[in-house]
C-alpha cells in the first residue's frame, strides 16, 4: 500500500513539473514574439521610415490590446475551464504574426500595428492562463514561487528575442521572426494542454464568482496599490527592454547585434531573479510581499545612478545584468499578492488586473521615453526616466497593505 501511495505522490510531483516547465516554454516564445521589434529598432525604423516613438509604440502594440480586452477577459477566464482556452489563443497569435509577416514586407505599418494589436489578445489569455495555473498547481505556502517560475519564461523569451532576432533577420528579413515565434508558441501551448489535464490543482472552486465577489475586486483598495505598484514596475522593465538597446548603439558606437546580445543579459536574469523573488518572500520573509517591492524599486534608483556615470562597456554590462536582477525580483509577486487580496473564486479577475496595469505601463512607458529622447535630442534622459519611476515606486510600496498569507490568516 505504502509503494503505491509514493507511486501516486511522485506521480502528482512530476505533473506538477511537467506543467509549470511546458508552461514556462509558453511564455517564453510569447515573450520572444513580443519583444522582437525592439531588437532591430534601428532596422525596422530605417525600412519603414518611422520615428522612435512610432518604433516604440510598434514594440508595445500587444500591451495595448491587453489593456483593453484585459478586464473583461479575466472575468471570462473566472467562468469557464481556463485549460480549454489555450490552444484558440496560441492560433490567435500565430495568425497575428503571419500578419506581421505579411505586413513587414510589404512596408505597411498600418497593417503591421493592426496584425500586432491582434496578437495581442492571444498574449494575454496565455499569460493570465499561466499564471492562474501555476498558482493553483501548489500548495499556498509556496504559490509565490511557483508563480515566479513560470513567468521566469518572460524574460528569458525576452532573451532569446534579443539575442536571437538580429541573427534570424539576417537570414529570413526582419519581417520573417515574427511568424517563427508564433508557430512556436503554438506547438508549446498544445503540450502545456494536455500537461494540465494531468495535475491535482488547489483551491479552483466549483462555483463561479457571484456578483457581489466581483464587485469586491473592483472596490478594493489594495487592488488599486498593486495597480499602481504594477505599472510602475513595469514601466521600468520595458524601458530597460526598449530603449538600452537603441541607446547602447548611440553612446557606445557598437552594432545593432552587439547591443542586443548585451541587453539580452537584462531580461535574461530574470530566470534567477523571479523565482528568487518568490522563494525569498515565501520562505525567508514567512510571505511577505512588501519588502521586495522596496528594495526592487530603491534599488532601480541606484542603478540608474551608477550608468548615468558608466562610460566603459564592460562596467555597463555588468549594470545590465545588476539592473535586471533588481528589477525583476518583484514582478512575480506582483499576481501573487493580486489574488491573495481577493476571495479564490475572482482570482482570474485579480491576475488580469494586475495584467492589465503592467501592459498599460509598459505600453506608456517607452512611448514616453521615446518623446523625451525626441524633444532633447539626447538618450541620457532615458536614465532620468527610470531614477524618477524609482521614486514613484518606492513611495509606492511603502504605503501599500501586506497580502501575504502568513499575515493576513487568522
Amino acid at each position: 500500500m505504502e509503494i503505491f501511495e509514493s507511486t501516486d505522490k511522485r506521480s502528482i510531483i512530476l505533473w506538477r513539473v511537467i506543467t509549470i516547465a511546458t508552461g514556462w516554454l509558453v511564455l517564453l516564445f510569447v515573450g520572444s514574439y513580443l519583444i522582437t521589434p525592439a531588437s532591430i529598432l534601428t532596422v525596422v525604423m530605417n525600412d519603414l521610415n518611422i520615428t522612435e516613438a512610432t518604433a516604440a509604440a510598434l514594440v508595445s502594440m500587444p500591451q495595448v490590446t491587453a489593456t483593453v480586452v484585459g478586464i473583461p477577459v479575466g472575468v471570462y477566464l473566472d467562468r469557464v475551464q481556463t485549460r480549454g482556452v489555450v490552444p484558440a489563443a496560441a492560433v490567435v497569435l500565430l495568425i497575428g504574426s503571419v500578419g506581421d509577416w505579411f505586413a513587414g514586407g510589404a512596408g505597411n505599418i498600418s497593417l503591421l500595428i493592426v496584425s500586432r494589436l491582434f496578437a495581442g489578445a492571444g498574449m494575454f489569455v496565455l499569460w493570465v492562463v499561466c499564471i492562474n495555473v501555476a498558482s493553483s498547481t501548489v500548495p499556498p505556502t509556496r504559490r509565490a514561487t511557483a508563480t515566479s517560475v513560470i513567468i521566469s519564461g518572460y524574460p528569458a523569451g525576452y532573451a532569446l528575442g534579443q539575442f536571437s532576432a538580429p541573427r534570424i533577420a539576417e537570414i529570413v528579413g526582419w519581417p520573417g521572426v515574427f511568424p517563427l515565434f508564433g508557430a512556436a508558441v503554438v506547438l508549446s501551448s498544445v503540450i502545456f494542454y494536455f500537461a494540465v489535464g494531468h495535475v491535482t490543482r488547489f483551491e479552483t472552486p466549483a462555483e463561479s464568482p457571484t456578483f457581489a465577489e466581483f464587485k469586491q475586486v473592483f472596490v478594493n483598495r489594495n487592488i488599486w496599490s498593486i495597480v499602481v505598484v504594477t505599472v510602475l514596475a513595469y514601466s521600468l522593465y520595458m524601458v530597460f527592454n526598449s530603449w538600452m538597446p537603441t541607446y547602447i548603439v548611440q553612446q557606445f558606437d557598437i552594432s545593432v547585434a552587439e547591443s542586443g546580445t548585451f541587453v539580452a543579459l537584462f531580461p535574461a536574469v530574470g530566470i534567477i531573479a523571479r523565482p528568487v523573488g518568490g522563494w525569498v518572500s515565501d520562505v525567508v520573509l514567512d510571505q511577505r510581499r512588501r519588502p521586495i517591492f522596496a528594495a526592487s524599486f530603491i534599488g532601480a534608483i541606484a542603478v540608474a545612478v551608477a550608468l548615468f556615470y558608466t562610460v566603459k562597456i564592460t562596467i555597463l554590462i555588468l549594470m545590465l545584468v545588476l539592473a535586471g536582477v533588481i528589477i525583476q525580483l518583484q514582478i512575480g509577486l506582483l499576481y501573487q499578492s493580486a489574488q491573495e487580496f481577493v476571495d479564490a473564486r475572482a482570482a482570474g479577475t485579480a491576475v488580469s488586473i494586475a495584467s492589465v496595469a503592467g501592459w498599460l505601463g509598459s505600453f506608456i512607458a517607452p512611448v514616453i521615453a521615446g518623446e523625451l529622447v525626441a524633444i532633447t535630442g539626447g538618450y541620457v534622459v532615458i536614465l532620468w526616466f527610470v531614477g524618477s519611476l524609482g521614486v514613484a515606486g518606492g513611495l509606492s510600496a511603502w504605503q501599500m497593505s501586506e497580502s501575504g498569507i502568513a499575515l493576513t490568516s487568522p
